[in-house]
């Protein structure tokens, strides 16, 4: 509820004051504040933190009267109540200094901008600003003399209670007379462990003489007392460490008398405070603990709510450090206490328990080593207006050092600043749905909040899933801070109310008097243009927002009424504009449901008010109507004791789940100190009609839902998807943790039975504190503070250390505690039920895991024995989700190796769940699997496995996790898998401690970047055959990463030396192999770029080398037109598109060639041009000739195919994004001409405009080259072909580059190296089909295929010099294709049947056998 932020003040005190303060007190309306020393009195004001006036006394009067001790204030403020160390009691009087000018205020708040032009500051009433200081007189009246020393004192209404050591409660007057009849002795009072006990004793029907005692000497006085009007009586803690509750004689009779109730169980209390609101008495104890009692209505006895106790998880050991408990004080509230130590530090805890702040742990203080707590030791704490401040006063003792003077007490006043909850003085339902707090001149509130709920607040009432539209923010831990208008803070100090609307952008708050709202999308502040009306009213109930209009309860001061106010967002901030409503008494409390208003009175009745919306002119209007009055005195003990109130509508019958759509407000709910009341509808009687409308149902006696409860969450939205969500209530109950009142909807409703339980309430630990609840989400959201401890050098500076406290929100997950719950007690079907509801949600595995994680450390470190375990039933659950496998795997992960054989004796054998994630083809979660039977099997196991996996991975493509197995097979010792011990999978386990560690594999731990990283974990020498790398900047970053590899020699020379130590192993000889084969696999299957991403993602494959090993073997091409459209369609290259101006200049010069019957058929039909060439040929067999790509023509599936894809689909990469298409890679109907658009080129044609040469040109480059990702693997894959002396896919990449330089250097390096026969042989014969294909399917590669015949003729030259001596190499026949390297087409066949014929044949008869082969061919 509260959490200090920025920095701590120490406040300056005048320098006379030569003792050290001790004391400090505030006034009841807490503006003034009285600080003591041993002989001086100073008064300071609230805001600013000034001191008004010093008070210092005489010489004499302290010889006669003594030091100072202990003050009270008057209730009135106007005097103030000193006991001395003497016995007496002094009275100040405390007045207004009227001889003080400026209205008689001792500082004044200036205007202006220039010290001329100061003008002091004044409101509407010619009254100075409130933020000017008042100048107070201060001065002795009278004094009273008691007889025994004053222990301590209390103010009650217009009297004081002084205790003396003599055992007496001494009455006294604030005139300064004594009250003789009023005072009682603690011997006279009877004490009994409860009340029953004490009527008994009256009765005289105690059992065998049994008494209520009474106290006696040995129990001690009164060091500290206080009294609570809702409790009716005292809280006493004695000098023996005793405490008690007095109840005091009633002054209706004269034969009542006192009577105390024990605390049990408390014999060492030394401080006190109580809780008027929550009607609860904290006690601090010697040993650093609190210890908080409430009264148990039934028997009258104290009983213990909880304690407050530092974990050594927050502090450890700290009840030996801290000391015993100092100081206690509630907030003004009374929904935090702050609590202190004698050795220093404080802390600050939740009405029920719940640590909201400690400076014992985190960076308070730097001063480690002498384990200096921060604070200093509080003697004594206040807290301010609206609890934003608390005032200490903390003492030091200073050593001199190399002097003979002994050490002195110093002390200093310090202050912390504090933001608190929206919910602790205005708990409407809005502010429940936002992590929302309120400080004196800010608030904060979390982006996440509002951001999720504005973008899926429409779709809640829908009813549909919109929950992921703002889960992105949930994790957020960004403050929105809103500084609040300085124009209405100026006279309106301090802000008393607060609220925020349902979406979350428009805020209202409420000072001394009236209001002030602000929306977030415009950044403005709206007030009262008429300061009058703003003077008029005291918010006194809360405010809220309902629709577009503030809803508040005021005190009209003109009229001396209370009311009931709606002002419109849209208008002015006038009273002309709002909608008043009376009401008989003063409002504490009020909250909407729907469109229905809720308060609380101070007579406390409950009242309801009917609100509907008016779209009148020129703003809109409500009209508001009272439905119903309901009188709660019969279960309120106090009115000030109802801490919430709200209308939903939950039931304590959960009924269907049609029956939840939109329901009207069943049921109330009252929170009366902690203890929660449902108050629902009585539907027993019949339904009265009042007019044309029913009659509100009345209410049924309250049953109490649970206790200790702080904050409650329901909705009125409604989500049919989540309805065991939206119809829980959320109760945070302090160190109790959380509670879920759970709605249980029966499967088959027509035969539920009615002994079936319908709710059930839930209970779960949380580490936050909860401020707001996301229904949908499954989220509880709170806030959490921290400190920055700075060391102070400057000169002068008395304070060296100062924490500056920082505040972040927080979020944690809830759901796998109610699943844990629910299969607990044997509720697994709706268990299953809600968490299907929650499978969309984007941390569901993790709740899985969490599920699964919690339950399996309680059981497996369980020292008591479990019949009946709830692991199994868990994993039961989990396997009917698909993130099973992931969820056991990222458990076993995060957990000790010792709980492993616990988890997999109930979820199963590791190998059986890898092998099941082999067949799924979750690669990354059997990596991690791997890493378990690395710890749990030998490792020729663990190596099985993980060839398995790698074979898998390099098939899927999964560059990651293949290199890191590789690494991971590589670091295996190969002496531990040959002399491994046949020994179980478990009992490695079980007997680990009798292995020296150095025989295990060390645990792998997953990097940052990748999913699981493989660590070498061994020193085995291994012979690695890498290559060169570069960086290439070019290289986009989203792409599997490749390397520019140069060449292997350097690289291999370093690996050759160490070759002659290390030689490499059986297992790394068969590793090498599997990598081998993969590649080979993909050289067969024209997979080059795939090739490519595997040699630069396994370090150890040297792929220059390797090529250079297989270019005649796995790197030689049989069919170089299917691998080069092939290539095409890898690297989503366009095939080539021939413009306008080469089509007529091919043409031209195929009139005067002797050209093949293809092209001149294909290029001159009848005169026709390309478009009505391809019509007319789609229109002569439309199933046989299909154009597409700009430039590609393929047959239709028949024999003479060469490949049977088609350039219109879509090849997905699993391994790179895909890039940017430029123009030329758009997909084009089978329809589209020959040469691109067909109105550009037709156009072109019709008015014989042809473009100009140079943007013809530039249009060609863009539109014949792909992505520029592309262009960089292509060159990078030529270079590397062309240094492993693969000459033939180096031909054909820079085929596919229209690389006329490339063509030349593959060319030449066939011509100056020792090429063998066979490849030339091929390379030539691949040209040649080559050729063909462009005549008859491609002819866009016409114009570069004439533009290398000057290499093609080298070749042919080179292939003639060589054919002789190799002709019976030649001739021999061809082998068929291996399963590998798969089947060509039937032309393939047909190609390399000519190629034999084409090498035995004489040279003379060289184009005979040309043209029967191009015969055969188009035949």
């Amino acid at each position: 509820m509260y959490f200090p932020v920025g920095w701590p003040k120490y406040l300056k005190q005048s320098q006379n004051d030569s003792t050290p303060i001790h004391y400090i007190v505030s006034s009841c309306d807490r503006m003034f504040f009285a600080v003591l020393s041993a002989e001086t009195l100073t008064i300071w004001y609230s805001k600013p933190s000034i001191q008004i006036v010093t008070y210092t006394q005489s010489q004499k009067c302290q010889e006669e009267f003594g030091t100072y001790k202990v003050a009270e204030w008057k209730p009135d403020s106007s005097m103030l109540a000193i006991m001395t160390s003497k016995c007496h009691v002094l009275f100040f009087k405390v007045e207004i200094d009227v001889s003080v000018p400026n209205h008689h205020c001792l500082f004044v708040q200036m205007e202006g901008r220039h010290p001329p032009a100061f003008i002091p500051k004044y409101n509407i009433n010619g009254i100075l600003d409130s933020d000017s200081v008042p100048a107070i007189k201060l001065y002795q009246v009278s004094h009273i003399e008691l007889s025994a020393e004053i222990s301590c004192c209390l103010s009650v209404r217009d009297e004081l209670v002084v205790s003396t050591t003599d055992g007496y409660l001494n009455r006294v007057r604030w005139s300064g007379n004594k009250n003789d009849k009023a005072t009682l002795h603690l011997g006279d009072i009877p004490v009994s462990t409860d009340l029953q006990q004490f009527r008994a004793c009256e009765m005289r029907t105690l059992p065998n003489g049994i008494t209520a005692s009474k106290l006696s000497y040995d129990d001690g006085i009164v060091v500290q007392m206080e009294y609570s009007p809702t409790l009716g009586g005292y809280s006493l803690v004695l000098s023996s460490g005793k405490a008690l509750f007095v109840i005091p004689p009633s002054s209706r009779s004269e034969k009542t008398t006192a009577h105390g109730v024990w605390a049990q169980e408390l014999m060492s209390a030394t401080a006190l405070a109580v809780n008027h609101r929550y009607r609860l008495m904290a006690f601090g104890c010697r040993s650093g603990q609190g210890v908080v009692y409430m009264i148990d209505e039934a028997v009258g006895a104290l009983e213990i709510s909880h304690k407050l106790v530092i974990s050594s998880k927050d502090y450890p050991d700290a009840a030996h450090i801290v000391g015993a408990v100092q100081c206690m004080k509630w907030t003004p509230d009374g929904t935090a206490l702050a609590l202190s130590w004698r050795n220093g530090g404080f802390s600050l805890w939740s009405v029920f328990g719940s640590l909201l702040v400690s400076t014992l742990g985190g960076d308070y203080s730097l001063s480690s080593e002498s384990m200096k707590l921060y604070p200093s030791p509080i003697k004594s704490m206040e807290w301010g207006l609206e609890g934003y401040h608390l005032w200490m006063v903390t003492s030091h003792v200073e050593e001199q050092k190399d002097t003979i003077y002994e050490p002195f007490e110093t002390s200093q006043l310090l202050q912390f600043y504090f933001l608190k909850s929206a919910l602790s003085v205005n708990p409407c339902i809005s502010n429940h749905e936002h992590v929302f707090l309120q400080g004196e001149d800010k608030l904060y509130m979390s982006t996440g909040d509002t951001v999720s709920k504005t973008t899926s607040h429409s779709a809640h009432f829908r009813g549909s899933n919109s929950c992921l539209n703002g889960n992105a923010f949930i994790g957020t831990k960004q403050w929105q801070i809103i500084p609040i208008s300085h124009s209405y803070l100026a006279g309106n100090w301090p802000i008393r109310y607060s609220s925020v609307d349902r979406a979350g952008q428009c805020v209202a708050v409420a000072g001394k008097t009236g209001f002030a709202h602000y929306a977030l999308f415009n950044r403005k502040w709206k007030l009262f243009g008429n300061e009058m009306q703003e003077r008029d009213m005291v918010v006194s109930g809360g405010i809220t927002w309902w629709k577009d209009f503030i809803c508040l309860a005021c005190y009209n001061i003109p009229g001396q009424r209370d009311e009931i106010r709606f002002y419109p967002r849209g208008s002015k901030l006038d009273n002309t504009f709002s909608q008043v409503t009376r009401v008989p008494a003063q409002v504490l409390l009020l909250n909407t449901f729907r469109d229905i208003l809720i308060i609380f009175c101070a007579d406390s009745h409950v009242m309801l008010f009917s609100v509907e919306r008016k779209n009148t002119q020129p703003n809109p209007s409500v009209v508001v109507a009272k439905i119903q009055d309901v009188s709660l005195n019969n279960y309120i003990p106090h009115p000030l004791c109802v801490a919430g109130l709200t209308l939903t509508s939950l039931t304590s019958e959960s009924g269907s789940r049609q029956q939840h759509t939109w329901r009207e407000a069943e049921s109330m709910l009252l929170n009366v100190s902690g203890k929660l009341l449902m108050f629902q509808r009585d539907r027993s009687g019949p339904q009265i009609k009042d007019g044309n409308h029913k009659r509100p149902l009345p209410f049924c006696s309250p049953s109490v839902v649970a206790t200790s409860v702080e904050n409650l969450w329901t909705t009125s939205r409604a989500n049919l998807g989540k309805m065991q969500l939206m119809e829980a209530l959320w109760l945070g109950c302090g160190a109790h943790g959380m509670k879920v009142w759970l709605p249980l909807y029966p499967r088959n409703e027509a035969k539920a039975h009615s002994f079936m339980s319908k709710r059930i309430m839930l209970p779960f630990k949380v580490d936050i504190y909860p401020l707001a609840v996301l229904f949908e989400d499954a989220v509880i959201l709170g806030a959490a503070c921290d400190a920055i401890s700075y060391n102070i050098t400057s000169a002068g500076e008395e304070h060296a250390e100062l924490p500056l406290c920082t505040l972040e929100r927080t979020s944690q997950i809830y759901l796998h505690h109610i699943l844990r719950q629910l299969l607990r007690r044997n509720l697994g079907v709706h268990a299953f039920d809600l968490a299907r509801c929650c499978t969309e949600l984007p941390y569901f595995p993790h709740v899985l895991e969490l599920l699964l994680h919690e339950v399996l450390e309680a059981e497996a470190t369980s020292k008591d024995p479990i019949p009946d375990p709830l692991l199994p039933r868990v994993v039961a659950f989990i396997e009917e989700f698909p993130e099973y496998l992931q969820t056991v795997v990222h458990c076993a992960r995060k957990t000790e190796v010792a709980l492993w054989p616990y988890l997999f004796s109930t979820v199963g054998n590791p190998k059986d769940l890898f092998e099941e994630c082999l067949m799924n083809g979750n690669l990354t979660t059997a990596a991690t699997y791997l890493i378990i039977l690395q710890n749990l099997e030998m490792p020729m196991v663990s190596r099985q496995h993980a060839t398995l996996l790698l074979d898998s991975a390099l098939d899927k493509e999964a560059w990651e996790i293949a290199h890191d197995l590789v690494r991971f097979l590589k670091a295996i010792d190969p002496n531990d898998v040959e002399s491994a011990a046949m020994t179980g999978a478990m009992s490695r386990v079980a007997s680990a401690s009798t292995y020296p560690s150095a025989t295990l594999s060390p645990p792998l731990t997953p990097t940052d970047n990748a999913p699981f990283n493989y660590s070498n974990v061994s020193n085995v020498g291994r012979v690695r055959t890498s290559s060169i790398t570069t960086f290439d900047p070019m290289r986009d970053v989203t792409k599997p990463k490749l390397k520019m590899t140069a060449s292997d020699p350097l690289s291999s020379k370093k690996h050759h030396l160490k070759g002659k130590a290390h030689e490499p192993t059986a297992d790394q000889v068969y590793i090498d192999m599997i990598l081998c084969r993969h590649a080979r696999k993909l050289l067969a299957s024209n997979r080059i770029r795939t090739l490519g991403y595997f040699s630069a993602n396994v370090d150890d494959f040297g792929t220059v080398s390797w090529l250079r090993r297989e270019r005649v073997r796995a790197a030689k091409v049989e069919d170089f037109v299917t691998a080069l459209r092939d290539v095409h369609q890898q690297f989503e290259w366009p095939m080539p598109i021939l413009s306008y101006t080469a089509y007529h200049q091919l043409r031209k010069n195929l009139a005067y060639s002797t050209s093949s019957l293809a092209s001149s058929s294909l290029l001159d039909d009848d005169g026709q041009s390309p478009v009505s060439n391809g019509d007319k040929c789609e229109a002569r067999n439309p199933d046989t000739i299909t154009i597409n790509n700009l430039g590609s023509i393929n047959s239709a599936p028949s024999e003479s195919s060469l490949i049977p894809s088609t350039a219109d689909e879509v090849f997905l990469k699993p391994q790179a994004q895909k890039e940017d298409s430029s123009v030329t890679t758009l997909e084009v109907s089978d329809s589209s001409s020959l040469l691109g658009e067909f109105e550009v080129v037709s156009d072109a044609i019709l008015s014989n405009d042809l473009l100009p040469p140079d943007l013809e040109q530039l249009t060609q480059e863009v539109a014949n080259k792909g992505p520029q990702q592309s262009e960089i693997e292509l060159r990078y894959l030529l270079q590397i072909f062309l240094e492993a002396g693969c000459l033939e896919w180096a031909l054909i990449v820079a085929i596919v580059l229209r690389d006329s330089v490339g063509v030349m250097r593959t060319i030449n390096t066939a011509s100056l190296t020792d090429t063998p026969l066979d490849m030339a042989g091929r390379m030539r014969e691949g040209l040649s089909y080559l050729e063909l294909w462009t005549d008859t399917e491609c002819i866009g590669y016409k114009p570069f295929f004439t533009s290398i015949k000057t290499q093609i003729l080298v070749l042919d030259k080179i292939v003639e010099q060589t054919s002789r001596p190799s002709l019976e190499v030649e001739i021999t026949p061809t082998e068929p294709l291996s399963v590998e390297e798969g089947n060509s087409s039937p032309v393939a066949q047909t190609m390399r049947t000519d190629t034999v014929e084409l090498a035995v044949v004489k040279e003379d008869d060289a184009p005979e056998v040309e043209q029967k082969g191009s015969d055969c061919l188009i035949s």
